[in-house]
């Protein structure tokens, strides 16, 4: 069987943080709690508390991650599915109410990422509103780029441009209350001012599974 790119450079180079402390059947163990507490459809996105939270920080203390910069350009390039994040900071708790209850459902948020750095995040949406006979269906996208930086784990991320593609306006909210509600579920790279830079680090990463951390200590 041939081997993918990302396992010929593998098992070429060390490239995982220093000798595992731990075997592979209790990695797996711990990757299997992960996505056990994610919704069974791909597409579904839930927010990072209580089992998945304990689950996924489980998994992050394995140290499992990039320790070339190499190997970390190579394993971010493709496709990737947001699955699960760290609900975002608000305001206040009528704020984070208000957020959650909004008639705002994420139908998928992709992350597509070339091995140049060139990324665009995109996520579909589905707006309900008492003035709407029918769903408005939008997506929103965000052309960024990603550089390395001297900590092989870590991404330095920047926001180009994004479009926000609608059939028609919602009546029930304008514009900015829209994309306030967006941002208010979506992680930091679709949050962040154009031109600024925000860190990620990579705390885990296999050839299907990517935890990421923003380590700004504020993104717009």
């Amino acid at each position: 069987m041939a081997l993918t790119p990302l396992q010929q450079l593998a098992s070429a180079s060390t490239y995982l943080a220093p000798p595992p402390v731990f075997t592979p059947a209790e990695r797996l163990t711990r990757r299997e709690e992960v996505l056990r507490w994610l919704p069974a459809d791909r597409a579904g996105l839930v927010l990072e508390r209580d089992e998945l939270a304990s689950a996924i920080e489980q998994l992050e203390l394995l140290e499992y991650r990039p320790e070339t910069a190499a190997f970390h350009q190579l394993g971010v390039t493709g496709v990737w599915t947001l699955r699960a994040l760290s609900e975002p900071e608000h305001a206040n708790e009528e704020e984070a109410v208000r957020m959650r209850e909004t008639e705002l459902a994420l139908l998928n948020v992709e992350q597509r990422i070339e091995f140049d750095g060139a990324a665009v995040m995109t996520v579909d949406f589905e707006l309900r509103s008492d003035g709407d006979d029918d769903a408005i269906r939008g997506r929103l996208e965000v052309d960024c780029t990603l550089a390395l930086t001297p900590m092989a784990d870590s991404l330095d991320l920047r926001t180009a441009a994004r479009r926000l593609r609608l059939p028609r306006l919602p009546s029930s909210m304008g514009i900015e209350d829209l994309m306030r509600a967006l941002h208010s579920r979506l992680s930091p790279e679709f949050r962040a001012e154009e031109g600024v830079r925000i860190g990620l680090q990579t705390t885990y990463m296999d050839e299907d599974l990517r935890i990421t951390r923003c380590t700004t200590a504020k993104s717009a």
